[in-house]
């Protein structure tokens, strides 16, 4: 099976919540500096030669502060780091047929967002 995994270094952008409440060409301004954050990510690491077809995703959010989140909230936030995973070509899609998900959350000394991409078959 293969493995893909990139690391942010922060926590989603906090205009990417769906509580944001921004003005929609600010939320898009945020959801495409997200996308290609996530793509230049993904191509400087390298990409498979062939994008996965099924996957499973397992998205840990690591936070030195103690708040509490809500999960649902960061992982919509996440989604355009997502689709900028599926633009490199790392996989075929993001569908509910090709995708499942796993979700963690964890204290540590610095903010970030571990993304693994496990190909399944």
């Amino acid at each position: 099976m293969n493995k893909f995994k990139i690391e942010l270094g922060h926590l989603p952008h906090k205009n990417l919540s769906p509580n944001a409440r921004l003005h929609h060409m600010m939320l898009y301004k945020a959801k495409r500096e997200a996308k290609e954050e996530a793509f230049v990510i993904a191509k400087r690491q390298g990409v498979p030669v062939k994008p996965y077809h099924r996957v499973h995703i397992t998205i840990t959010y690591v936070s030195k502060d103690k708040r509490r989140r809500d999960m649902d909230n960061l992982m919509a936030a996440t989604k355009a780091y997502i689709d900028g995973i599926v633009a490199a070509n790392v996989l075929e899609d993001d569908s509910v047929f090709n995708v499942s998900y796993s979700l963690y959350y964890e204290a540590g000394d610095k903010d970030n967002t571990i993304i693994e991409i496990e190909e399944i078959e």
